[in-house]
């Protein structure tokens, strides 16, 4: 309402647009011997902090540091302070500019994901002493690891664990797979058989069901002595 020089007066504008420069205008109350005098007044634009975007983290995943100074050289602090992953969803994260400092607040939003279960074709029991199936590389879904054991045992059941790889949203899943222990077929003995007579047929399935074939096919009674005849089960049969 005064100068330095203790000249009152008034202003033209009155009072001071803090969202534009502007020249203001000093005029002296009647009775001073003074001139009127005019200021210019500069209103610098706030700056908007940027900061690059924080991709979906996954669940309880190592997240990020908030960074202390954006891109564009603002410093600051942020609430909440460090980014969370212990849960799913999103959260905004509020970055305040520090004292002194011409810049506005500004905020990202950080998403929290849950982790991918791997999927599996299931492996379908097999006889003991058959080919082993050979563990996948990556899932059905898409997720690549390595599996423990690495190698399927083709005479014992057992859990197999799949690891994901690293930087995957994903989490280890185990799948059992069952190894049929092989069945003896059992027959009903065949008692000595008369030179020249009629022989049984051999049976096509075993007494505890076992399809197969003999070989020799057919039981041969025109020479004496014994003779061995072997069955093998079909295939598909354990």
């Amino acid at each position: 309402a005064a100068s330095l020089n203790g000249i009152t007066g008034t202003w033209s504008p009155a009072v001071v647009n803090i969202t534009t420069s502007g020249t203001y205008t000093f005029t002296p109350d009647a009775g001073q011997c003074a001139a009127p005098v005019s200021i210019d007044i500069t209103v610098t634009p706030a700056v908007t902090p940027t900061f690059d975007p924080i991709a979906a983290l996954c669940l309880n995943s190592t997240a990020p540091a908030l960074p202390a100074t954006s891109l564009n050289g603002v410093a600051g602090s942020w609430s909440p302070a460090a980014i969370s992953t212990s849960a799913i969803g999103t959260t905004t994260y509020t970055f305040t500019p520090a004292a002194g400092e011409c810049a506005t607040s500004a905020s990202i939003d950080v998403t929290i994901t849950d982790q991918i279960t791997p999927t599996f074709t299931a492996i379908p029991p097999f006889c003991a002493g058959a080919a082993a199936p050979v563990l996948p590389a990556a899932s059905l879904n898409g997720i690549t690891g390595s599996w423990v054991p690495a190698v399927v045992n083709n005479t014992t059941s057992g859990s197999y664990t799949f690891i994901p790889d690293a930087n995957q949203c994903a989490a280890p899943v185990s799948i059992d797979i069952t190894v049929t222990p092989a069945v003896t077929p059992a027959f009903d003995a065949i008692g000595a058989l008369c030179q020249n007579g009629v022989a049984p047929a051999l049976p096509g399935i075993s007494n505890n069901g076992i399809n197969g074939t003999w070989s020799p096919a057919v039981i041969n009674t025109s020479v004496i002595g014994t003779s061995t005849y072997i069955f093998t089960p079909a295939a598909g049969e354990c």
